[in-house]
């Protein structure tokens, strides 16, 4: 009787929390400046055709938000090209993802975006896991197989990509928003910023970032940081779209934009280290290319709709947009200088030349008619007299010039 009745007084203990399972999906963007770009013109060997219903899916989607993200200007200058490229089978373990999807966006410039899907199974949320596949500096992890079979060592020239960005797309079928980040917000946080150390966030930090959401639908949650973006939305039964839900779209569309800029400045700053040689035409025709190549800075991306306009902003700032396109136009406003500079030394040179040729003609026209009076009767001695004042007359002028010049 005794034990019963301790036994009854003995406080319940509460079952334990079932896991949250999601529906996750990502997109490695490795982005590639133009002048590695044309070293490795060749795609990758070895890739299974992507499925039609899935390419045209992804061709259809992208094609219409472009129209309505971008406007018809952009899209009749033909600034973008996409291309399906084929699919990669990874051999990874259980819950990693089986495949990846390939495409390739490919600037005006010559910058191009790889552009990875890949789509795990479902799953519970395990963030580190996560990062491991996504990390490019875990060798074996991948983000580092998949750019191994998109750039294959040449020789002993081993190519990084300029830049490399994984979007992670998290659907919660049986889970709300608050639910969501009330369980998981720290572990969102450390996805969102690629950190694998085992020291925990402070709860004030978290919030911040958390509080940076810029999605604008109901329970729905986009954010951007230096390595990596997220958007999560909870209550959602399965990813809408095919392989990507289309709410992700135009924060996908954003971002290569985004990468795309980088490596187009990264390309422009790279050919200013090398100097400003060649001819003014040369000249010339560099500062029209960074003109071209800078119009997704100051055109398009500044006109995105207000649903991306915060993740424009913050993409500029957090991956170093604006201080390239600063050092860039730094540089551009050198170029220009040393066009005017040269155009100037052009029309000095032209203007020297001409002062001493019609000064010579002027001067051989006097010396002509002065030897006509004394030598009327030798054409040859006319001829002589002319010649040698003319020239006599153009080393001095020169003389001249060249000493008021330096003067």
């Amino acid at each position: 009787m005794s034990h019963r009745a301790s036994s009854l007084s003995e406080p319940v203990s509460a079952p334990p929390e079932a896991a949250l399972h999601v529906r996750p999906a990502f997109v490695l963007l490795f982005a590639v400046i133009p002048d590695i770009a044309a070293k490795h013109p060749k795609m990758p060997i070895g890739l299974q055709p992507i499925p039609d219903d899935l390419s045209q899916s992804y061709r259809g989607q992208l094609e219409d938000l472009q129209q309505r993200l971008l406007g018809e200007p952009y899209l009749q200058a033909r600034r973008l090209r996409r291309t399906s490229v084929g699919r990669l089978i990874l051999q990874g373990a259980q819950d990693e993802p089986t495949h990846a999807d390939i495409h390739l966006v490919v600037h005006k410039s010559g910058a191009l975006v790889w552009e990875v899907w890949l789509a795990p199974p479902a799953q519970a949320i395990n963030v580190s896991e996560w990062i491991r596949w996504l990390d490019m500096e875990v060798e074996g992890s991948v983000a580092r197989n998949i750019w191994h079979a998109l750039n294959p060592v040449d020789g002993d020239h081993k190519h990084e990509p300029e830049m490399t960005l994984p979007l992670a797309v998290l659907r919660a079928p049986d889970a709300t928003l608050d639910q969501l980040l009330a369980r998981h917000g720290h572990d969102l946080v450390k996805l969102l910023h690629r950190d694998v150390s085992p020291e925990r966030f402070k709860p004030s930090f978290v919030r911040e970032q958390l509080a940076a959401d810029f999605c604008r639908h109901e329970q729905g949650m986009s954010l951007v940081a230096r390595n990596g973006a997220i958007d999560v939305h909870g209550q959602s039964a399965a990813l809408e779209g095919t392989p990507l839900p289309q709410s992700t779209l135009p924060l996908l569309v954003t971002l290569e934009l985004l990468c795309l800029e980088r490596a187009v400045l990264r390309s422009f700053l790279n050919r200013f280290t090398r100097g400003v040689y060649g001819t003014t035409e040369d000249l010339i025709q560099l500062r029209r290319d960074i003109f071209d190549g800078l119009e997704e800075y100051y055109g398009t991306l500044a006109k995105t709709h207000g649903y991306t306009a915060e993740a424009t902003a913050l993409g500029e700032s957090m991956f170093g947009i604006n201080d390239l396109f600063d050092s860039v136009v730094e540089r551009l406003d050198a170029l220009t200088f040393e066009i005017t500079t040269r155009n100037q030394q052009a029309v000095n040179h032209l203007g020297f030349w001409l002062t001493t040729s019609f000064g010579a003609i002027e001067t051989g026209f006097v010396a002509a008619g002065i030897a006509t009076w004394y030598c009327a009767s030798n054409l040859w001695a006319v001829l002589a007299w002319t010649l040698g004042v003319t020239a006599a007359t153009a080393l001095v002028i020169s003389g001249l010039l060249k000493w008021k010049m330096k003067a």
